[in-house]
């Protein structure tokens, strides 16, 4: 863009150069006596053309030029939205990275099946924990319910450093139906057709499309977990209440 501007510059240049030359030798060229017309108005009507000739010439050389301005100006424009979004892209990508890091840790660290009540507790308090390592929030509850009696089966909280968490209760019946709150932000498993629910609240956050994903990932995997810790199969006819 840069060198059709100067390549622009330097055609204008030379028009504009030869136009001032032949209005400098008009009263030469005139007098060779090649028109019909007097000396005096022949030179006038020669120099009015080039004038003209060459204020066209002028014209059109601003008209370009402005138009490669903004053409330019344009370019840069999208040249840096277009880095913005890259380094957006690269944030984007390394955010998730992190996450799938995170997710992939969830399976890879938490080891054996939880087999007491100890256990569970243990995995209560490790997925809690990873929640505050990787969402904004000062707080977090994870609580699993009976939808059909509301009853709590299991409940975790933490906090973060010396924080206070909600001090009033939160209500199981609210948590089913899906009400809003601005004193809490609740996220909850996937799954409708069990008649258990786990759900993972925290302080008052805004949440991205990521901080979701991870948090939908951390309770379905503690529901998945509760169920085979409960399950009359695995734990040999309900030895789970060790």
């Amino acid at each position: 863009m840069k060198r059709n501007i100067k390549l622009l510059e330097l055609a204008c240049l030379a028009i504009m150069g030869a136009v001032l030359g032949l209005i400098i030798f008009t009263p030469y060229i005139v007098r060779s006596g090649f028109t019909f017309m007097e000396e005096q108005l022949t030179e006038a009507v020669f120099i009015t053309l080039l004038f003209a000739a060459g204020s066209a010439v002028f014209w059109f050389y601003r008209k370009e030029s402005r138009v490669n301005r903004n053409r330019l100006s344009q370019l840069q424009q999208e040249k840096g939205t277009l880095e913005s979004r890259l380094t957006d892209a690269f944030a984007y990508i390394g955010s998730v990275n992190i996450q799938i890091h995170e997710i992939k840790s969830i399976f890879s660290e938490m080891g054996d099946f939880p087999e007491t009540k100890k256990d569970f507790a243990h995995i209560l308090r490790f997925l809690a924990e990873r929640v505050l390592g990787m969402v904004n929030c000062d707080w977090v509850v994870l609580r699993i319910i009976d939808v059909k009696s509301l009853k709590t089966l299991r409940s975790h909280s933490q906090t973060r450093g010396n924080i206070t968490a909600l001090k009033h209760k939160i209500s199981n019946k609210d948590l089913a139906a899906g009400k809003p709150s601005n004193e809490f932000t609740a996220v909850r498993s996937g799954q409708n057709n069990f008649r258990i629910t786990t759900f993972c609240i925290l302080s008052p956050t805004k949440l991205s499309s990521d901080d979701n994903v991870f948090l939908k990932a951390v309770v379905n995997q503690l529901e998945m977990l509760f169920l085979i810790f409960t399950s009359n199969y695995y734990n040999d006819g309900g030895q789970s209440s060790r």
